[in-house]
């Protein structure tokens, strides 16, 4: 039997972005996929066979390995961002291969002849199974998915929430809690925090919930940054409630999403009831899926011109 081809996926303990898993869930059975550092794929004694795939920090340096791919499709953020970006542009190591996103590539501006894969945040296909008709009886009114944290404003959301929505709506915020968030509302007993959970659990949890909050804050990275969940959202054919961002601007109208729009500080104020809001069910969600885009953006051609598969 044929050894697979292998693809490294090259960081520094970052987590994976959703593109990278959708990648290997699709073509686990016929490419294999390793997690490593720098340095531990650098003592790999099979490193001239791998394709290596770094989640962009700085790499001055190139491994001796058949193909270098660098994808930049985040920004640095904290402080000096914008001088770590730039020194990833002149200082890291020239690959065979960039994945981009346009607003990304309009930053980094890179001046050279290297090929370039501009692939925009999508979903996984296996959302579609758990697409519904939204719901008429939810358990939670609004259902936020995301990092809570105050780098975000989630506790300036959560007050509006209290504040403009009353005592009879729910709120349910599913993923990391930072910054003692979740301390400061342990009074408010139509708040729900769930904490982390599996992707799957994640589109149960929608499910049950009356309007998804694609909440996006209106700073730097964030104006340069694809919203995944109004994707998902959109994919799952739910009810959503956006931010006026411009990002969640560009996507919405990019794939036709319906959504009621409020400023950042008016969230909550005035929202119509579910049989008023916007829906998105009859929306074609193929246009969102990963599927769609791996093939659009070339990067199924490109992988099959490192591995000889047909994918």
């Amino acid at each position: 039997m044929t050894d697979k081809p292998k693809l490294i996926f090259i960081h520094g303990g970052e987590a994976m972005y959703p593109m990278n898993k959708s990648l290997m869930a699709r073509l686990s059975d016929k490419i294999d996929f390793f997690d490593e550092t720098f340095e531990s794929a650098a003592r790999r004694p099979d490193i001239g066979e791998c394709i290596c795939w770094h989640l962009m920090g700085l790499y001055r340096e190139k491994l001796p390995c058949k193909f270098t791919i660098h994808d930049y499709r985040s920004m640095s953020i904290g402080r000096f961002r914008r001088v770590k970006d730039m020194a990833k542009r002149f200082l890291n190591a020239r690959p065979d291969a960039r994945v981009s996103k346009p607003e990304i590539e309009k930053v980094m501006r890179f001046n050279d002849d290297v090929e370039t894969i501009l692939i925009d945040i999508s979903v996984s296909d296996y959302v579609i199974d758990f697409r519904q008709p939204p719901s008429t009886a939810p358990d939670y009114d609004y259902c936020y998915i995301g990092v809570i944290s105050r780098e975000r404003g989630i506790e300036r959301i959560i007050r509006q929430f209290i504040e403009s929505a009353g005592k009879d709506k729910t709120l349910l915020l599913v993923g990391r809690v930072q910054d003692g968030i979740q301390e400061e509302f342990a009074a408010a007993k139509n708040v729900t925090f769930t904490g982390p959970v599996e992707q799957k659990e994640v589109f149960r949890l929608l499910n049950r919930s009356g309007v998804a909050l694609s909440y996006f804050p209106n700073h730097f990275p964030h104006t340069h940054q694809t919203p995944t969940k109004l994707l998902e959202y959109g994919a799952l054919g739910m009810r959503i409630l956006c931010n006026n961002q411009p990002m969640n601007r560009a996507r919405a109208e990019d794939y036709g999403l319906e959504a009621v729009w409020r400023d950042d500080d008016r969230l909550f104020e005035d929202l119509p009831g579910l049989a008023q809001w916007p829906e998105n069910y009859e929306k074609n969600p193929v246009p969102l899926l990963f599927s769609t885009h791996l093939e659009n953006s070339g990067l199924k051609k490109l992988l099959e011109r490192l591995t000889g598969l047909t994918l």
